[in-house]
């Protein structure tokens, strides 16, 4: 039942932009806080000054759902820091997700692993970067942890693997162990994009670029699940595909709620350099491209 009011509400949400032309954001980044347990070095929020870190309160944040939910966006994205470590007082990320849950028709959150994966989201993405020595080198040395998690967690998920010059070839290595995790849902991958604080020696040349996108093919020729359409990881080496950015709506942990690029308020924006595979997706599906249609479908539709 909560599979078909999803498809119904996503269907609804293509009807008003494409037929009645009214301009919806597709995708909400909802950052609850900039608070973090890890300090990992492809992440430009651990090193803001401490005046910039910010975390929400409870009606802070349920002001800024109210408002997400005035602009009919259908898909909200808790995100951090470290979004599972959210409280206010008594208040924790589960109950704001309940909240968040009876106003969209999706919600979703993606955390570190380092926490109880025991949260009330519609989708969970966990951030794996590679086997233990890549992940421990860029992520705090907390692979332990996180692997304990999924292996415990008891419900799908799914992993995020931002791809960069250190862990580009732990794609395929880490799915033959995923394979074998119970609630496995697939993966999705995209560039590692340099902020500008100081990790711009992760950036990927378009070479590199390239040869990702290769391999990636490759393993999902053989079956494993890469939940990315093969077509926008190409157009995002080529730079060939076109960013609609008023798909994205962004929540900053001061409760600013900013239309367009997913970097704006949080790091320089550079287009070419641009890593967000999930942007080209949903550009592409809302111009109802066959494959990021799909994408789409395996990520938030498929039963779980």
């Amino acid at each position: 039942m909560k599979r078909r009011r999803r498809l119904a509400s996503l269907l609804l949400f293509f009807l008003r932009r494409l037929v009645l032309r009214r301009r919806m954001p597709l995708i909400a980044s909802f950052k609850v806080t900039h608070h973090c347990n890890l300090a990992c070095a492809p992440c430009p929020f651990h090193r803001l000054p401490p005046s910039r870190k910010g975390h929400m309160d409870r009606d802070t944040a349920r002001k800024a759902l109210t408002t997400l939910r005035g602009t009919g966006v259908p898909i909200v994205v808790f995100e951090g820091g470290e979004p599972l470590l959210w409280r206010d007082g008594d208040y924790t990320i589960r109950e704001l997700m309940d909240y968040a849950r009876g106003l969209f028709p999706v919600v979703a959150v993606t955390t570190n692993g380092t926490q109880p994966l025991d949260v009330p989201a519609d989708r969970l993405w966990v951030s794996i970067d590679g086997l233990k020595e890549t992940h421990d080198r860029l992520r705090s040395a907390s692979f332990d942890t996180v692997w304990s998690h999924i292996v415990s967690c008891g419900r799908p998920f799914m992993v995020h693997f931002t791809v960069n010059r250190i862990n580009r070839r732990d794609i395929g290595p880490l799915l033959e162990r995923l394979r074998e995790v119970r609630g496995f849902g697939g993966m999705t991958v995209q560039f590692f994009y340099p902020y500008g604080g100081g990790e711009e020696d992760l950036t990927l040349s378009s070479f590199e670029r390239g040869a990702v996108v290769e391999e990636v093919a490759a393993l999902k020729a053989r079956g494993f699940p890469i939940l990315n359409s093969q077509g926008r990881l190409r157009a995002m080496v080529e730079n060939t595909w076109k960013c609609r950015d008023d798909i994205l709506v962004n929540v900053d942990p001061d409760g600013t709620v900013t239309e367009g690029c997913y970097a704006r308020r949080r790091g320089r924006i550079d287009c070419r350099a641009c890593g967000f595979t999930p942007v080209a997706e949903a550009s592409a599906a809302v111009a109802l491209h066959p494959g990021s249609l799909r994408a789409g479908w395996s990520i938030f539709l498929a039963h779980r």
